[in-house]
């Protein structure tokens, strides 16, 4: 019976978005200057990923109108990823995939 079900379906990890929200946003103001390139990115969010707690949402009503105390988690996992991010780069500018 569950076997035919798949309960990844509407799942998402909202520290996923976010990271990659901040990369970009990185991106645009051009600060801190790197060089951007798909590797590069990749390599940016997977560092950075793996420094952040995961915050999954399951329902699409949670994801469109999220409540107060998801509001607060996702503000404070946005600072929380800016900074993972910032030193991704740092870490990603060290050292380089050639």
């Amino acid at each position: 019976m569950f076997k035919d079900i798949d309960f990844r379906d509407g799942l998402e990890n909202l520290s996923e978005q976010i990271v990659f929200e901040e990369i970009n946003d990185v991106i645009e103001s051009g600060e801190p200057e790197f060089n951007v390139t798909d590797i590069a990115i990749q390599d940016i969010a997977a560092i950075a990923l793996n420094n952040m707690p995961p915050k999954y949402v399951c329902n699409i009503l949670e994801k469109q109108n999220p409540g107060p105390t998801l509001m607060e988690e996702v503000k404070d996992l946005k600072k929380y990823a800016r900074r993972q991010v910032l030193k991704a780069i740092k870490r990603v500018k060290d050292n380089p995939h050639d």
